[in-house]
């Protein structure tokens, strides 16, 4: 029989275009072969494999019976879990479940592998606190116990808190140091944020700090603060610290500063005179660091500035009322009715040479003074008491002293 050509050409070819095909497919099924057999070996060499003390297993329970539960760890001999020990860790185990557990034994008096749920708790746990410990983070941990060096408290593990680490307890009386002081027994029970400072499961060491956790949070609102917050907001805030430089104040998002030269308008005023801790009052925002987290406030911008009424009311000649203020070895300080100080220089106190101020001037004296300088640029205010009227009896102060 005769074959056509053009047939016989096509059905040769497609013979030989299906021929790499197969064996392509062949190969894919001779790879998948090998990885499954690689992967097989693999799992023999891991099931083989002893146990080892501290290493966390996981597998299924195979039976329940009396105190103890039978797991089965897929090909390796089975392994034996407290019931009394899964269930003081608050597990219910059942046939079926799958555990994790860690081989205290791997291979106990009757060959069995013996389990602790509690143990791989212990390790997860720790493995946890270090993480944190190097990241950072703040934690929240209940206060289940006092003593007279701090507080212990529970972050799956217990953990410690010293005394020197707690931000929010105040000094503790020699009275109480021989106790575990009160104010150490008032937070059993409460829930802080910590941040983990020493994390070591060989020691079983694991130390915290609540004033480092505030620190850390503190610097947090700030950030977040510091993107919100923007310059000539009006807030109200609360004194959470003074000092001789400023006075720190929380506005709700963060605490800023109230430098001392912010605070009045008064110059010479020392902050501790002025405000305690607890204190409410109106802050302006005068600036906002952004890549530092500072925040800058004002007390006294919210005033009009007593400088720009002088240069209104205040005219050279005039006579007012003055109260002194401070008493210096070159002159004295008086402030005047609309609230500004002015130097009375030395040679201008008196008709007659003195030698100090203090033969004539006292802090608190009423005298009348003549406005002689004004400098608003400088802010500076220059008086007269010897150019004013009614000034007699300053002079005599000394005479009138000692005849008393």
């Amino acid at each position: 029989m005769a074959v056509d050509p053009d047939v016989g050409a096509a059905g040769v070819g497609a013979q030989g275009a299906g021929a790499p095909g197969r064996v392509a497919e062949r190969e894919a099924t001779e790879a998948e072969t090998m990885e499954e057999l690689l992967a097989g070996i693999q799992e023999d060499e891991h099931t083989l494999r002893p146990l080892r003390p501290g290493e966390v297993v996981e597998g299924v329970v195979a039976s329940v019976s009396g105190d103890e539960a039978l797991v089965d760890l897929g090909g390796r001999s089975a392994g034996v879990l407290s019931l009394r020990e899964a269930s003081a860790e608050g597990t219910d185990v059942a046939v079926g479940d799958t555990v994790v557990a860690a081989v205290v034994q791997a291979e106990g008096p009757d060959g069995r592998v013996v389990l602790s749920t509690h143990r791989a708790r212990s390790r997860r746990q720790w493995s946890r606190m270090i993480e944190l410990h190097k990241t950072g983070e703040v934690v929240e941990a209940e206060v289940v116990e006092a003593n007279r060096g701090g507080l212990v408290v529970d972050v799956g593990l217990r953990g410690f808190v010293p005394l020197s680490q707690l931000a929010s307890v105040g000094s503790i009386t020699a009275t109480e140091r021989g106790s575990v002081p009160e104010a150490l027994r008032a937070y059993v029970g409460k829930r802080l944020p910590l941040k983990i400072i020493e994390a070591d499961p060989r020691r079983d060491r694991l130390i915290l700090s609540e004033k480092a956790a505030a620190q850390q949070l503190r610097r947090r609102r700030k950030e977040e603060a510091s993107s919100e917050l923007m310059e000539g907001q009006v807030l109200q805030g609360t004194v959470v610290s003074v000092t001789t430089f400023g006075v720190f104040v929380d506005v709700g998002a963060a605490d800023g500063l109230v430098h001392r030269s912010e605070i009045t308008w008064d110059k010479g005023i020392e902050p501790t005179t002025l405000y305690q801790t607890g204190d409410t009052l109106r802050v302006l925002v005068t600036g906002v660091d952004r890549e530092r987290g500072r925040i800058s406030l004002s007390i006294k911008r919210l005033e009009e500035d007593p400088w720009e009424r002088a240069v209104r009311e205040l005219a050279l000649g005039a006579e007012v009322e003055a109260a002194v203020t401070r008493v210096m070895p070159y002159g004295a300080f008086a402030r005047v009715p609309i609230g500004i100080e002015g130097l009375i220089h030395v040679s201008e106190i008196a008709s007659r040479r003195i030698a100090t101020p203090t033969e004539v001037l006292r802090p608190g004296d009423l005298v009348r003074v003549r406005v002689v300088a004004i400098d608003p640029d400088r802010r500076r205010l220059s008086l007269s008491m010897r150019q004013a009227a009614g000034n007699v009896m300053y002079a005599t102060r000394t005479d009138q002293d000692a005849n008393v």
